[in-house]
């Protein structure tokens, strides 16, 4: 993800547009896979981390310990234009790499992947469709050859409808944590700030024309309105969405009220009890850093695809959409393994 500023986000989990981009720009690039976990590790399997020619990176696979190896490596793939599976930690050849966990984790770099290669899956995240791309890794010490199944998820999304300093400084907190961040608002101020926190703004003129927002499964929606006539309209229009969040602030009084509203309005008891309110982990906080935290960490907790691994070794994982599997699946390609001295 770029920030305002034009930069990458250096510890991003998505890593195919910066590959993308240096591979636009005529820069080679190593897509590097966490493949296999012996023992503990802080990264799931299908971690990924980009290294570009030029030394420029996004992506994380620890907690730290092996990211200036893992760069270093990946420019001599590169250099070498040979791919390679390397493990790290116990039972590796490199002594002087070591995971304080006493756990090994191994990594497969891939320096053969062109644009027409990553553009599907690029694309289909883009579509905010589910994206899988496969691919074949040769075990350098055993000559096994292993296929891998990565899945791609849309970004995940948040839509926050709302005013005042909750409201930006969710949107502020959400951006940087990688997430797609849109707000509605009817306070010219809040949009101007929330703007700059790089959300996606819409302006709201009345409580009584509900507006087009694109929700999905991968979209949480946050009520911050002071003003709890707003959410007369437009609670029922997001309440039979896919959101796979939908919180609302105001004292458990509040909810009490806006749940009678809703039941009056003829919204089921199975669609109100979705909404979590008041919102956020914790309650009673006066601080609206604290009440952005805690809508965001529930945002969080409440993720299906929060703790899931992303590779699968073997068959292809199902598809939660009606996406062509050809235009998302990447062809296996049996790649050269260098020998390591």
């Amino acid at each position: 993800m770029r920030n305002a500023d034009g930069s990458w986000e250096k510890f991003d989990d998505y890593v195919v547009d910066f590959a993308l981009d240096a591979l636009a720009a005529g820069r080679r690039v190593a897509l590097v896979t966490l493949v296999l976990i012996d023992g503990a590790s802080p990264r799931a399997l299908g971690a990924q981390m980009a290294v570009g020619e030029d030394g420029d990176w996004v992506g994380y696979l620890s907690g730290g310990c092996i990211e200036r190896a893992v760069i270093s490596e990946a420019l001599a793939a590169i250099e070498e234009g040979r791919n390679r599976r390397i493990r790290y930690g116990k039972g590796s050849p490199y002594l002087d790499i070591s995971l304080p966990c006493g756990s090994a984790i191994e990594l497969y770099f891939d320096v053969k992947l062109s644009e027409q290669d990553l553009r599907p899956v690029a694309d289909a995240v883009a579509d905010r469709t589910e994206a899988g791309f496969s691919f074949l890794a040769e075990d350098c010490e055993t000559s096994v050859n292993n296929t891998y199944s990565m899945t791609y998820l849309p970004r995940r999304r948040l839509v926050v409808l709302g005013t005042g300093p909750v409201a930006v400084l969710l949107c502020r907190l959400a951006a940087a944590s990688s997430f797609e961040v849109a707000l509605y608002s009817n306070d010219e101020p809040t949009l101007g700030y929330a703007a700059a926190t790089g959300a996606a703004t819409h302006p709201l003129k009345t409580a009584r024309r509900v507006p087009g927002i694109d929700i999905d499964s991968r979209t949480a929606i946050a009520f911050l309105f002071h003003d709890h006539d707003w959410e007369e309209e437009l609670l029922p229009a997001v309440l039979g969405s896919d959101a796979f969040y939908i919180g609302a602030i105001g004292s458990r009084r509040t909810h009490g009220k806006r749940a009678e509203m809703l039941r009056q309005r003829g919204i089921s008891p199975i669609d109100i009890e979705r909404i979590h309110g008041p919102a956020g982990l914790f309650a009673g906080s006066k601080s609206a850093p604290d009440i952005a935290l805690s809508i965001l960490a529930e945002v969080v907790k409440l993720d299906p695809n929060a703790r899931d691994d992303r590779l699968a070794e073997g068959s292809i994982r199902p598809r939660a959409t009606a996406m062509d599997a050809a235009e998302a699946r990447l062809d296996c390609r049996a790649p050269d393994c260098s020998a390591r001295n």
